[in-house]
């Protein structure tokens, strides 16, 4: 069946595509990078009918390989029995892998490209291999430093009721939901909930801690239910993002991204989107026909 598959898509006039193809949040095909580099995507795209592709990028963040404080400075999060026990060797390998990650800061390490056709978006990925050998690097490395610790010795365990409740906290709090990272949540939190100092010190770090976790539990099932519900609601979200004149002022691809993703941020009480919600609200009816609009005014 697998072997004549090509021949009877060519026999229909059909695009046999080589993806894999996931129908759990609406219709979706991910092309592998063993068959397709960045031309092959643009090609097959125009060759879909799509008229057209999105792209998307990350840039490297070298602050991300700090996993050891420098020479001189302490971790504040860490209480003093594990203070100042991790080898000398792997104060070298951290000082290493930091200073290899900061010669490429602010360097692109991923790209990725959509299109639609037919109401299924299309996507493809592609990592630079300089950014997964660092990644791994520090996986590596982040290992090795929790197997160099002490065990941590006995402690009081923190109430899992007060827990909760300062999890259920956390998870409404508008600076921990729009965090960008565990270490900004991780900020926020110690900002809100300051320590008592102390013997408690350590035990009020742990409440946190767990906490946290918690509450990051939650905040990824509301984002993720929230998303749902627009993904499917697009024609009325769409309706919503026009009648606030949020395309407006904007012209470009990439501007209308960033204000469409504020737009989804906002109204789901700070839960960034991703890209995949953004490119199906961008493709709806009324927006492309927006769009169109907008350019034949600015053309006149």
């Amino acid at each position: 069946m697998a072997d004549a598959l090509p021949e009877l898509a060519s026999q229909h006039k059909l695009q046999l595509i080589s993806a894999s193809v996931d129908g759990d949040a609406g219709l979706r095909a991910a092309l592998g990078t063993d068959r397709y580099d960045t031309g092959a995507v643009a090609q097959l795209a125009a060759a879909c009918g799509a008229r057209i592709l999105y792209w998307d990028l990350d840039h490297f963040d070298a602050n991300e390989f700090a996993v050891l404080p420098a020479a001189g400075e302490s971790d504040s999060s860490e209480p003093a029995w594990a203070a100042g026990v991790v080898p000398g060797a792997l104060h070298k390998r951290a000082d290493a892998l930091l200073a290899a990650a900061q010669r490429q800061d602010g360097e692109v390490e991923a790209v990725r490209l959509a299109f639609v056709v037919e109401g299924v978006v299309h996507e493809w990925e592609m990592s630079a291999a300089w950014a997964d050998d660092l990644h791994g690097q520090r996986e590596a490395l982040a290992d090795d430093i929790d197997q160099a610790r002490p065990a941590q010795p006995e402690l009081d365990a923190p109430d899992p009721r007060e827990v909760e409740r300062i999890a259920d906290l956390l998870q409404k709090m508008p600076a921990v939901i729009s965090a960008s990272s565990y270490s900004q949540r991780r900020e926020a939190v110690a900002e809100a909930f300051p320590a008592p100092g102390g013997k408690d010190e350590w035990l009020h770090h742990l409440l946190l801690q767990q906490a946290l976790v918690l509450a990051q539990q939650g905040i990824q099932q509301d984002a993720a239910n929230a998303y749902r519900t627009i993904e499917n609601t697009l024609d009325e979200t769409a309706a919503r993002l026009l009648e606030q004149g949020v395309l407006g002022d904007v012209y470009d691809a990439p501007a209308r991204r960033i204000v469409t993703t504020d737009f989804l941020t906002e109204l789901t009480g700070g839960h960034r989107p991703k890209p995949r919600t953004v490119t199906l609200l961008l493709s709806r009816p009324a927006i492309k026909d927006f769009l169109t609009m907008q350019k034949a005014a600015t053309k006149r």
